[in-house]
């Protein structure tokens, strides 16, 4: 105990950014560990997926779950401590978190939904629960419009897609070409980008706050390169009406998550979906921003559960590919 007493002791001093970030990892894994989770990786074609998977999981329903622009995998962790009775798989998408980046290829939301198929084709799932939140839940989309029977339900968070007929508020900061509150390249950008997107910012101990502005700061230009290939794409669909495409043929259960404060995508979106999309559930949150899973993850799988039991009914009966 004297040992451990000193050791911190030396990091509160020193402030040294090898044993922050020891110390970071360190409580990361005990958050890992009390929801079940463990890492893993997985090569597939050029990529080098990692993912956090269930460590008990036999005969559990599947559940995917896909985060957002500049975001990864640990975002689901504390809500996955309520998801006790399913197998999650959370991978940090390419180009982010620990899976690489290669800046010759194109990360718009076709080119991840075909990666995302390579995924579970790999690691050999059949029919799965999947949620995508912002990013994620376009790139959930476009794979739930084209693989309809591998999917038991669509759950998308803060999704891109659709896009509400008031602008949010990141839209009017690209418009006016100031700097991009989600892409971080100073430390200070770090608890700037945690306010915008969040409207309850979740509690985090020193050094969370530093390590994470550290792990950003070095994806910067990779998160430039992204960022910048999903607006072309998003410039391209709002001219079509966003996803429309796709939803208006969702042929798989889908439901809406929402934050009724969300500064990335405005809550204004949710009547798209309403408009085009058949038999949509949508319930959105009051007092919470673009990520609920972080913000209030008990509330959010509290409804991800129920959705996901009053519709285990027309799953069981779907064929599989």
């Amino acid at each position: 105990m004297k040992l451990i007493i000193s050791i911190l002791t030396l990091v509160l001093v020193s402030g040294c950014t090898s044993m922050k970030h020891s110390l970071f990892d360190l409580g990361v894994g005990i958050e890992r560990s009390r929801s079940d989770l463990e890492r893993k990786e997985i090569q597939i074609e050029n990529f080098n997926w990692v993912y956090l998977e269930s460590t008990e999981s036999a005969n559990k329903p599947v559940v995917v779950l896909l985060h957002g622009f500049g975001a990864e995998k640990d975002n689901w962790t504390r809500m996955a401590k309520y998801l006790s009775d399913f197998r999650v798989i959370a991978p940090d998408l390419p180009g982010h978190g620990e899976t690489n980046f290669i800046a010759t290829e194109p990360y718009g939301f076709d080119q991840q939904s075909v990666r995302l198929a390579k995924f579970v084709d790999a690691l050999g799932l059949k029919q799965f629960h999947l949620v995508g939140n912002s990013m994620g839940g376009g790139i959930s989309a476009l794979y739930a419009h084209r693989h309809p029977s591998r999917v038991k339900t669509l759950t998308l968070v803060d999704a891109a897609g659709f896009y509400g007929d008031s602008p949010s508020e990141l839209e009017k900061i690209i418009e006016n070409n100031e700097p991009n509150p989600l892409i971080v390249r100073s430390k200070a950008d770090m608890e700037r980008l945690m306010s915008f997107a969040m409207e309850q910012v979740p509690s985090m101990p020193w050094p969370a706050t530093d390590v994470l502005a550290d792990r950003a700061m070095e994806r910067e230009q990779a998160n430039d390169v992204i960022f910048s290939q999903l607006i072309q794409d998003v410039e391209k669909a709002k001219e079509s009406g966003g996803f429309r495409y796709a939803f208006e043929k969702m042929a798989v259960p889908t439901y809406v998550i929402w934050g009724e404060e969300d500064r990335v995508l405005d809550v204004s979106s949710v009547d798209k979906f309403f408009q085009y999309t058949p038999n949509v559930q949508v319930d959105i949150l009051p007092q919470v921003g673009h990520a609920p899973m972080l913000e209030v993850p008990e509330q959010t799988a509290h409804l991800l559960k129920e959705f996901w039991r009053l519709n285990q009914d027309d799953a069981i009966t779907k064929n599989t590919d």
